[in-house]
């Protein structure tokens, strides 16, 4: 699945999961979102902002993420802390962007494989080596 979001925490996830995450520019969740994807962002500001930068339409949509193995989070999130009960505009959110502000990031759910086959490596024979990257390969 591919969802598209407002903030990440562990309680997205169905464990156990290694998460990697990235910095991508608009142009790349512009052309990852435009394809089947589950909207999660709750907040009209962060939704407004998607729709100017990728020309979309999304309506704001406060879902549980629930993210398995293999599955990809695109996260469109403040930099910075805001003070306690505010809530940004639409043309707040938009300043913020265009200061640097907010940031986006794709976020890859893996099994715990990787971590398994990273503490093989020089350790492990050539036929459990073979599995584990197998195993990577495939999405677990």
């Amino acid at each position: 699945m591919i969802y598209l979001a407002n903030a990440f925490s562990p309680n997205m996830l169905q464990f156990p999961a290694d998460v990697s995450f990235k910095s991508i520019t608009a142009d790349e969740l512009c052309e990852a979102i435009h394809g089947k994807i589950i909207n999660a962002i709750g907040h009209q500001g962060t939704i407004s902002l998607v729709n100017l930068l990728c020309n979309t339409n999304l309506q704001v949509n406060r879902t549980v993420i629930k993210a398995n193995v293999g599955d990809v989070v695109y996260i469109v999130m403040l930099g910075f802390r805001l003070e306690e009960g505010k809530i940004m505009t639409s043309e707040e959110v938009l300043e913020a962007y265009h200061k640097g502000k907010i940031m986006l990031i794709k976020a890859e759910v893996y099994g715990s494989v990787l971590r398994d086959l990273a503490a093989c490596e020089g350790v492990c024979n050539e036929y459990e080596y073979d599995a584990l990257a197998y195993r990577v390969k495939r999405g677990q």
